[in-house]
């Protein structure tokens, strides 16, 4: 078998010997404008500059939650701060996207805080306990929850756009579920639960938190910048955020 992938055509009867690499890059940057590949922005990708497959590649291998060690191997690092590098830029990338929109509040308010500061509260590389199905908890890193899972009845509760398929979820399954247990209820006590009931009021609450979010959701996505915007705490009216030139 040859040592090589891309062997030499003429004179390498044994197959020792790989496409000079003039050849090799002509060949690759030829078949990249026959098959016209284009990145997400439509822009022509050389695929003959391969470093870029080796970062894509290092980079969705640390994303996919490799041990550094194995991808030092993979790669053939050295020493642990190159592949470091990978792993700071997955760190940056986590932190772009989370700045993409801005934040949400359980009541359907758009947070105040500045969207730096909230990224450094959530520390999302480093405080898991922080992100949420949903959204994600605001409480300082020192500070613990008394709440349990009352988060859309708390006020350290955001959640964005990114969130709202999970948003639409929990509040069908809400429904449901309190369609469910209103039959049981009525059945064995011959009418249903009353607004009086403990149970019945916290899943009330969570579904109106749910409803104003969304609503905000969607008032937020057709601002005026075409950029989406984020939601806040229960209990006080949705309402539009009118500052332009938001940083998102």
């Amino acid at each position: 078998m040859p040592r090589y992938l891309f062997v030499r055509t003429r004179g390498n009867r044994l197959g020792r010997h790989p496409y000079p690499s003039e050849t090799y890059h002509g060949r690759l940057r030829e078949l990249t404008e026959r098959l016209n590949v284009t990145d997400s922005t439509g822009r022509p990708v050389r695929i003959s500059r391969t470093h870029r497959f080796r970062h894509t590649r290092a980079t969705d291998l640390i994303n996919a939650g490799v041990p550094i060690h194995v991808v030092m191997r993979y790669f053939g690092h050295l020493m642990p701060t190159m592949t470091m590098h990978y792993a700071k830029t997955r760190s940056e990338a986590a932190e772009r996207e989370f700045l993409r929109y801005k934040k949400v509040t359980a009541d359907g308010r758009v947070a105040s805080n500045d969207p730096s500061d909230l990224f450094d509260l959530v520390h999302l590389d480093q405080r898991a306990d922080r992100v949420l199905p949903n959204g994600w908890c605001l409480l300082p890193p020192r500070q613990v929850c008394a709440k349990g899972n009352a988060c859309l009845t708390c006020d350290k509760f955001v959640t964005d756009g990114s969130r709202r398929d999970e948003l639409e979820r929990q509040l069908e399954d809400t429904e449901n579920l309190i369609s469910r247990r209103q039959t049981q209820f009525t059945a064995r006590h011959g009418e249903p639960m009353g607004v009086d009931n403990i149970w019945l009021a916290g899943r009330m609450a969570e579904t109106t938190a749910l409803r104003k979010v969304l609503i905000s959701l969607d008032e937020l996505a057709v601002h005026s910048d075409g950029k989406t915007r984020a939601v806040r705490g229960t209990g006080t009216p949705t309402r539009r955020e009118t500052t332009e030139g938001d940083n998102c």
